[in-house]
């Protein structure tokens, strides 16, 4: 059975967050996705991270489509913090989480 986020906004920054990476846009990808308290300097190196680390690219875009798409379980309130579980699409035998939490009236993933 898949699940979907019951929380609307949550939903949309998902779909955001899944446009973005789908054009390639790596830099506004981490600007929306990142916590927020990461420095210019850290940001800036996971931007680097992205662009140069293909393979790292490739997984978290398609684990952003399987959230998207849905997932096994979702934890959390889904107001303040939202983890969900899943089987990652290209690593076989590989089981994923991922966190978003909201703060500061925007949803982030956890650092």
């Amino acid at each position: 059975v898949r699940r979907w986020t019951t929380n609307p906004a949550l939903q949309a920054y998902i779909t955001q967050l899944l446009s973005l990476a789908e054009a390639g846009d790596r830099e506004a990808f981490a600007r929306a996705f990142v916590p927020l308290d990461l420095s210019e300097d850290e940001l800036m190196m996971y931007v680097t991270d992205l662009k140069q680390n293909e393979q790292q690219w490739i997984h978290l875009v398609s684990e952003l489509g399987t959230i998207a798409a849905g997932v096994e379980r979702i934890e959390g309130d889904q107001l303040t913090r939202a983890t969900f579980f899943f089987a990652h699409a290209m690593l076989e035998g590989c089981d994923r989480e991922v966190t978003f939490i909201h703060v500061e009236g925007e949803w982030r993933a956890e650092g």
